[in-house]
């Protein structure tokens, strides 16, 4: 598997890849100003949309070149908030993977070790679209 490189909303957090497969991928984020609620943690919204990330990449790097997939169900739960300042760890794993389906689980824990978040979501495959001809 070659190099990933974040684009869109991956970039605009900022994540830093440091390993990626099908069967694992982990990722850092300094939790910056722009990423934080007016408490000064992490936002909700930004920690589900890492995770989001996180399960996209590591099910895109276990397809065949004619796939695709998407996210079609996501859950997250949240026991710790992740201050400012702080770096932040995604560690992704696949629990079921099939042939229209994967299932994936994002832990994300606080530079202190301790579980701030947990993302179980599901990825459809598809085949891959079509180039557009024109």
């Amino acid at each position: 598997m070659g190099q990933w490189e974040p684009i869109g909303f991956a970039r605009l957090i900022q994540v830093k890849v440091i390993e990626r497969s099908g069967e694992r991928s982990e990722a850092e984020i300094l939790v910056r100003d722009e990423l934080c609620n007016r408490r000064g943690v992490m936002h909700g919204g930004a920690i589900m949309g890492w995770g989001d990330t996180m399960g996209g990449m590591t099910a895109s790097a276990a397809l065949a070149d004619h796939q695709r997939t998407a996210t079609i169900e996501s859950k997250t739960n949240f026991f710790a908030p992740i201050l400012k300042g702080d770096t932040a760890r995604a560690v992704c794993t696949p629990l079921h993977s099939g042939r229209t389906t994967i299932v994936l689980q994002t832990n994300i824990t606080r530079s202190d070790g301790k579980l701030a978040a947990i993302v179980t979501q599901t990825q459809i495959v598809l085949p891959a679209a079509e180039p557009a001809s024109g």
